[in-house]
């Protein structure tokens, strides 16, 4: 727990919220901790099935907290050595990572401007919905450096090289439904219902097999990076255990709300 990010589990979800209103949410090192422990319970509790990243206040987050890493004193981050910064870049990757490896949903909810790290960290996530409030960036460029944590590589991948140049190179922003349209979010709600629309959202994904849901995310990604053959093929190996057990009682319940 950190005076900036606080934890509940509610329902099989574990629930992070940003609360640093004078900093914007900027993000510092407790606040990752914060994220990094329920991440790490999501994996290992059976009890939690899909992990919330929400905020409070007017910005989702502006980013990284600068003057914590020194990005703002002369010679870069401070007194930093390049395999202190090098090191550093390694844990918010390794953070990223494990929100792609974990096989339960995460989902990360954006009620307003979210930048930099922001960006980053919601690229690794299964679900980004936002609020019509919500605007990304990558303001990276305007400090002398690229977006290094996954906010090139991760942005490239979801939505294609013509949007990643607009906010990489050109430093532009894009709104809640030009991101939408870009296929970096998901779902866009009015603010006055976002809140309910995101927490309906998770509690659906609770009512899903959460074992086809780990393979599920395992084998998309695993398609994403095959040529059609061996996508084809990926799905023919991760189905036919699952067409095997015993689906009976889950088609009956299924086939008896269609009929209702």
């Amino acid at each position: 727990m950190s005076e900036f990010a606080r934890r509940e589990d509610r329902d099989g979800i574990a629930i992070v919220t940003l609360d640093r209103p004078k900093k914007l949410n900027a993000v510092n090192r407790e606040m990752r901790a914060v994220i990094e422990a329920a991440v790490a319970d999501l994996r290992d509790r059976a009890d939690l099935r899909v992990l919330l990243i929400r905020a409070e206040g007017k910005y989702f987050t502006s980013g990284v907290d600068i003057v914590e890493t020194g990005m703002g004193k002369a010679g870069g981050k401070g007194d930093m050595s390049m395999t202190d910064l090098r090191r550093d870049y390694r844990r918010d990757h390794l953070l990223n990572d494990e929100i792609e490896a974990v096989e339960k949903p995460v989902v990360i909810a954006i009620q307003g401007p979210c930048l930099g790290l922001g960006v980053e960290l919601a690229g690794s996530c299964d679900f980004r919905l936002a609020s019509e409030s919500a605007v990304f960036g990558l303001p990276e460029i305007d400090l002398g450096v690229i977006a290094g944590s996954g906010g090139t590589s991760r942005l490239t991948r979801l939505c294609g090289i013509g949007w990643s140049k607009w906010l990489s190179m050109a430093g532009e922003q894009l709104d809640a439904r030009t991101a939408q349209i870009a296929g970096f979010v998901q779902a866009v709600w009015p603010d006055d219902v976002f809140d309910a629309k995101v927490w309906d959202f998770c509690r659906r994904l609770t009512t899903r097999p959460a074992e086809v849901q780990g393979a599920a995310k395992l084998a998309i990604e695993l398609c994403y990076d095959l040529d059609r053959q061996g996508a084809r093929n990926v799905e023919r190996i991760v189905n036919t255990p699952l067409m095997l057990r015993d689906n009976s009682a889950r088609v009956a319940k299924v086939m008896g709300k269609k009929k209702g």
